[in-house]
C-alpha cells in the first residue's frame, strides 16, 4: 500500500475582483492531479513558482481540502467523517521552506519540537523530554540547544530543528516544501545529506518539492513535473534527465545552471507562465511551446504512458 495516493485532485479558489466589486472569478491552483508515493520512496515535484506545488503540498497533509478528487494517507482520507488529527500526524508531517517563520519565535526550540508530542497518547512529560533529546541527536543538534530560541540559531540549525519537529510523531511520510532554498549552498548539502541519512535509518518516504533540478537529481527516485496546476510528466529520475519528453521538462533542465560556462545551453521557454485566473485554451504550455500546432490550442492532452513508469501530457512527446 502506498503512503500517499492522490486521484484526480483539483483545488479552486473564488477570487474577488476589486475592493467594491461583488463579482468573483475562479482560480484553479491544482487541476486533476493523480500521483502516489510508495514506502521508502522520494518523489520529487518540480516546476516554476506559481505552478501549484505548495498548494498540492497543503492538500497532501490535510491543511487544505480538495475541491474534487481524493487524498489517501495510508489508505484513509484525512478529510473523512472519522478524521483523527493525531492519527494523521503519525502518517504525514511537513517541513516548510523558511524555518524562521515556521518556528514560534517566543518559544524555545525544545518546546517547538515537543509540542506535536502532547497530542499523542501515553506521552508523559518525562517521555516527551527523552524524545526531544533523542530527536536532537538524530538531526545533529546538541542537547543544550533545547533551551535556546530560534533567533539564536543559524538557518541550517533552524531547519534541523524543523526536521526534528516533523519527526516527533514518527510519521512515515514527510512533505518537504522547498526545504533548502532559503539556505546557503554549503548548508543545503548538509541538510540534503541529513534527509538521506534519516530516510535510510527510519525508512521514511518524502514528497520533495523544489525548483532546483540539481538537488532533485541527488535525492529523488522519481520526478513529477508540474505546470499550471497539472502534472505534465512523471518518470524515474534518470529517465527524466536522460530522456525528457515534455517540452516544459526540457526547458526546466536547460535553465539549470551548468558548471562549465563554455558548454552551450539551449534557450529556455519564452514568455511567462499563464495566469491561473485566465488560463489559455487547450494545452496550457502551447503559447510558450515551439512545437505547438492547432490541436494544442484546442484540447488538453491526456496523460499517456510512453514507457514503463513514464507518463507525459503532450500530443507529440519527444519530437
Amino acid at each position: 500500500m502506498n503512503l500517499l495516493d492522490l486521484s484526480g485532485v483539483t483545488k479552486t479558489y473564488a477570487v474577488r475582483e476589486g475592493y467594491f466589486c461583488a463579482s468573483r472569478r475562479t482560480l484553479a491552483a491544482v487541476s486533476g492531479v493523480s500521483l502516489s508515493v510508495a514506502r521508502g520512496e522520494t518523489l520529487g515535484l518540480v516546476g516554476e513558482s506559481g505552478c501549484g506545488k505548495s498548494t498540492l503540498a497543503r492538500l497532501c497533509v490535510g491543511l487544505e481540502r480538495p475541491t474534487s478528487g481524493s487524498v489517501s494517507l495510508g489508505g484513509r482520507s484525512p478529510f473523512g467523517p472519522d478524521r483523527d488529527g493525531a492519527g494523521t500526524a503519525r502518517l504525514v508531517q511537513m517541513v516548510f521552506q523558511d524555518p524562521f517563520s515556521s518556528l514560534d519565535p517566543r518559544k524555545t526550540i525544545g518546546w517547538s519540537v515537543a509540542e506535536p508530542l502532547s497530542r499523542l497518547p501515553g506521552m508523559t512529560a518525562g517521555r516527551r523530554r527523552e524524545r526531544v533529546l533523542e530527536l536532537f541527536g538524530l538531526v545533529g543538534l546538541l542537547p543544550e540547544y533545547a533551551r535556546r530560541y530560534p533567533h539564536q540559531f543559524s538557518g541550517g540549525q533552524r531547519q534541523r530543528a524543523a526536521i526534528a519537529r516533523a519527526l516527533a510523531p514518527s510519521p512515515g511520510l514527510i512533505v518537504c516544501d522547498e526545504p533548502v532554498s532559503a539556505l546557503d549552498v554549503s548548508i543545503q548539502a548538509q541538510v540534503i545529506n541529513l534527509l538521506g541519512d534519516l530516510q535510510e535509518r527510519l525508512g521514511l518516504s518524502y514528497l520533495f518539492i523544489s525548483h532546483d533540478m540539481a538537488v532533485v537529481s541527488h535525492i529523488c527516485s522519481r520526478v513529477a513535473v508540474m505546470y499550471a496546476g497539472r502534472i505534465v510528466e512523471i518518470a524515474p529520475v534518470r529517465e527524466i534527465y536522460d530522456r525528457p519528453l515534455h517540452p516544459y521538462t526540457r526547458a526546466l533542465l536547460d535553465s539549470a545552471p551548468r558548471p562549465d560556462p563554455r558548454r552551450p545551453r539551449a534557450a529556455a521557454a519564452p514568455g511567462d507562465p499563464p495566469s491561473p485566473l485566465t488560463p489559455p485554451p487547450g494545452c496550457p504550455f502551447h503559447p510558450r511551446c515551439a512545437r505547438a500546432d492547432a490541436d494544442c490550442a484546442k484540447d488538453v492532452p491526456e496523460p499517456r504512458e510512453v514507457a514503463p513508469g513514464h507518463l507525459v501530457r503532450c500530443f507529440a512527446p519527444g519530437v
